[in-house]
């Protein structure tokens, strides 16, 4: 956990921690002691030779079984209640500290920021076992992902609730479309990973419209319109992020990264002409990445044949 961090961060993030790892270790134990029972009947079965003892053992078996899927099904039907409770408290916390709800609202961004790869450092590793820190990692994820990226969610989408308040006072506050067109593209990300496919194609819509207003009131802002065609490149639409990049090579005129990225996307769309232009243009201007580009010559034919 990032030392960093204010301590209402670091609180709330601390006690997230110990709220899905006692749901981990409560399946951890139950699964080890119904595999303990099940090795143990196996194994004692030719010496229970009393039919009313094989059904005890039987019968403890059972229960063990029947009480983990009654306490599973009560605490999985709790952990949604802990998770708003978490996120409303440190929303509690931190409007004491600022009463404005942009602020909150880029609170709440951070910390889901924050919960980013969080997912696979929930066991520390000493240095003497740093061979085994890949297969722990690949383990903290497969146990705690799903958690993560539901709390992220909720803290992504009481951020955009924050962000519309504060946009209904201040509608021409680019600030605030700045910010939200980034929690929408985060959200995005979100229910493109849970493979929920309308909602990210409507949340991304959400982030291009935000980004829209962006170009629209601050036309020569570079951030705007590289962020458009990051969505665009998302949503799939390459005719909408080719004139996005064309916008900001000419905001840019000397950066060689939007120049060669314009030369891909030329080669991509099977305009052949203008992206051989591009590569040798930085081929004089002795861009490292030049040979780089020439090899997405033919792509557009490849694709389509």
């Amino acid at each position: 956990m990032d030392a960093e961090l204010p301590q209402h961060y670091r609180s709330i993030l601390r006690d997230f921690r110990k709220s899905v790892a006692s749901y981990v270790s409560f399946n951890i134990l139950f699964t080890s002691l119904i595999l303990l029972e099940s090795v143990l009947f196996v194994f004692c079965l030719p010496w229970l030779s009393h039919s009313a003892v094989i059904a005890i053992a039987l019968g403890g078996l059972f229960l063990t079984c029947f009480s983990y899927c009654v306490l599973l099904f009560y605490l999985q039907a709790k952990k949604p209640e802990q998770f708003l409770f978490l996120r409303d408290q440190f929303s509690q916390s931190y409007r004491q500290l600022s009463p404005y709800p942009l602020s909150l609202a880029e609170a709440l961004s951070k910390l889901a920021h924050h919960l980013n790869g969080f997912e696979k450092n929930f066991y520390h590793v000493p240095p003497s076992l740093k061979l085994l820190s890949g297969p722990i990692s690949r383990f903290s994820t497969t146990c705690y992902g799903a958690d993560v990226l539901k709390m992220k969610l909720l803290l992504l989408q009481a951020a955009v609730s924050e962000h519309l308040k504060q946009i209904r006072l201040t509608p021409t506050d680019l600030e605030a479309h700045a910010s939200l067109a980034g929690t929408y593209l985060a959200l995005s990300q979100i229910y493109r990973e849970k493979a929920i496919e309308d909602k990210f194609q409507r949340t991304a819509q959400l982030a291009m419209e935000e980004l829209r207003i962006l170009c629209h009131y601050a036309p020569n802002d570079p951030w705007a319109h590289e962020q458009l065609a990051a969505g665009y490149r998302s949503l799939g639409k390459a005719a909408e992020e080719l004139k996005e990049i064309e916008t900001l090579l000419k905001l840019r005129p000397n950066d060689k990264e939007v120049l060669f990225r314009l030369g891909t996307l030329y080669f991509e769309q099977g305009e052949n002409a203008k992206g051989l232009q591009i590569y040798e243009d930085l081929k004089r201007g002795n861009f490292k990445k030049a040979d780089d580009l020439i090899e997405f010559y033919g792509i557009f034919s490849q694709k389509n044949s």
